[in-house]
Order: structure tokens, then C-alpha cells, then sequence
């Protein structure tokens, strides 16, 4: 991030700290449900949260976000229809949560934003067209190497399942993975929540 960036960041930050209400979620609580419209941004002040899709029993998770995220769903934000996915704490955290009225009114009135929101939307753009890409193109061991590589320091707060769910496969296919991806390797075998 340049300078310019930073600054941005920071002042958006302080806007959701501000003018936002802190609120905070015990383990597995939801900030949003799927086929629910809310109206709101979170900005995570701490704790983790995942993105789920629920189909019948089954689930599968988009992504894991971690303090100094933000948390919301573009088609309900924006558009007000029921967002296609929930998102749940994953631990005790807290998020700042902005109403979408004063997300936009603070937009209109100062320009400057609107630079940080298209950053904002390409690295969103760009990070589901990596997940796609490699939920589509690798296979499941390549896919775990890459999920390492992304959440490496939040591994230990991702429990195994979730983390299954994530790469698509099953629990007792990502423990085979675990141990053949860590049985050459020096670095020891992350320590995750089951």
C-alpha cells in the first residue's frame, strides 16, 4: 500500500469508528444470514468470521476474515436484495458496524473515497477470481497449499472442518493431506481448532 492508500485506510477506519456502533458476537452468532437483506458494513475490530453457503445440510465456505477486514455482502448492501451467504463469528470478536445511509452519504460527500472504493472492489474482484480459478483448476492438494499460503497466520483459529469445507473436500480427506503436505516439511504441523 502507498502512502495515499494508507491514508485512506485510516481515515475509513476512523469513520467506522466514529459514527459506527461496536458490537460484539459470541462464537458462531451471525452478522448476516443468507437469503436475508441487511443494510450495514462491518469493520472487524477483532476476532475472525467465515463466509458460509448453506445448501440443505451441506456447506461450503467462501472465506475466512480476520481483524481489519470488512464485512458485508455487495448485492444486499448495495442492492437490497437477500445475500446469498451468511457470515459467522468464528470466535468471540467485535465489529464496528456502519449503517449503508451513512456509508453512502459520507461517499457522496467526499470524493476522495471513491478512489479507496475502486482499490477496494478490485481486491475483492481479484481475490474471487483466484478462488474460483483455483477451486476449478487445482486439485485438492495444490488448493490446501494455497489456502496455507493465504491464511498461514490465522491456520490455528480455522478449525478443520471449516477448513475442509473451504477446500471442498472432506474432513478425513484434509487430515490425509495435512499429513502428507507436512511429512517432508520442517515447518510443524499447524495447530488447528477441531
Amino acid at each position: 500500500m502507498n502512502q495515499m492508500q494508507t491514508d485512506d485506510w485510516a481515515r475509513i477506519i476512523k469513520i467506522f469508528q466514529s459514527k459506527g456502533k461496536l458490537v460484539k458476537f459470541r462464537k458462531k452468532e451471525f452478522y448476516a444470514k443468507q437469503n436475508e437483506a441487511f443494510d450495514s458494513i462491518g469493520y472487524v475490530k477483532k476476532g475472525a468470521f467465515k463466509l458460509v453457503y448453506h445448501n440443505e445440510k451441506k456447506e461450503w465456505i467462501k472465506s475466512f476474515l480476520f481483524e481489519g477486514a470488512f464485512l458485508g455482502s455487495i448485492p444486499s448492501t448495495f442492492q437490497k436484495q437477500p445475500s446469498t451467504y451468511s457470515i459467522i463469528s468464528m470466535e468471540i470478536s467485535e465489529v464496528f458496524v456502519l449503517p449503508i445511509k451513512v456509508w453512502n452519504q459520507i461517499f457522496e460527500e467526499e470524493s476522495s473515497y471513491q478512489k479507496f472504493l475502486i482499490q477496494f472492489l478490485t481486491t475483492l474482484y481479484l481475490k474471487k477470481e483466484k478462488r474460483v480459478s483455483d477451486f476449478l483448476l487445482l486439485d485438492a492438494s495444490k488448493r490446501y497449499q494455497e489456502f496455507i499460503k493465504e491464511y498461514y497466520p490465522h491456520v490455528s483459529r480455522i478449525s478443520q472442518i471449516d477448513q475442509a469445507a473451504y477446500l471442498g473436500i472432506t474432513n478425513v480427506a484434509l487430515s490425509r493431506l495435512m499429513k502428507r503436505s507436512f511429512a517432508n516439511n520442517p515447518l510443524s504441523l499447524p495447530n488447528t481448532v477441531r
